[in-house]
């Protein structure tokens, strides 16, 4: 219910916007505005996520946690869809969230909400800023042998 509402407010507020900005410079202008920043959009969009998902795939192939590509991938993906769709301030939120800094904080403020409340193990180590203990584990693959001897069948 409550994204709805905020979805509802957004669209009056985009709507609201649009009028302002016609009424100062004309239909044709703000409609052409509203594409051109869709095309650029769509291209820092495609630009951005390609250099994320390098940086992904460098930090995968370390044996490093790829938390901040990641992050920035999110990010890319949430200013996408703001700045594919028609309005002045979702436009200016998704510009935003293309410039690195900006997603650098964000970054920053997520996971200082999510430290201590995710634990990671790669190989049977437990990376050092994790603060859960070992038995909060979840183990999504059962091991061999308890799929073999039907083990988990009766949990």
């Amino acid at each position: 219910m409550r994204f709805l509402a905020i979805f509802i407010l957004i669209s009056i507020a985009e709507m609201a916007t649009f009028f302002w900005v016609e009424s100062k410079i004309g239909l044709a202008w703000a409609l052409a505005i509203a594409v051109l920043t869709a095309i650029l959009g769509s291209i820092l969009v495609r630009r951005a996520g390609l250099s994320v998902i390098g940086r992904l795939k460098a930090k995968v192939s370390e044996g490093g946690i790829p938390t901040r590509e990641l992050s920035d991938g999110a990010c890319i993906l949430v200013a996408g869809a703001f700045l594919i769709s028609p309005g002045f301030l979702t436009d200016t939120a998704g510009f935003l969230l293309l410039i690195p800094a900006i997603r650098g904080v964000i970054y920053r403020l997520v996971s200082k909400r999510f430290t201590g409340r995710v634990a990671v193990y790669t190989n049977g180590m437990r990376t050092d800023w994790a603060s859960r203990p070992p038995g909060d584990v979840i183990d999504v693959e059962p091991a061999p042998e308890r799929v073999e001897s039907g083990l988990d069948d009766a949990e």
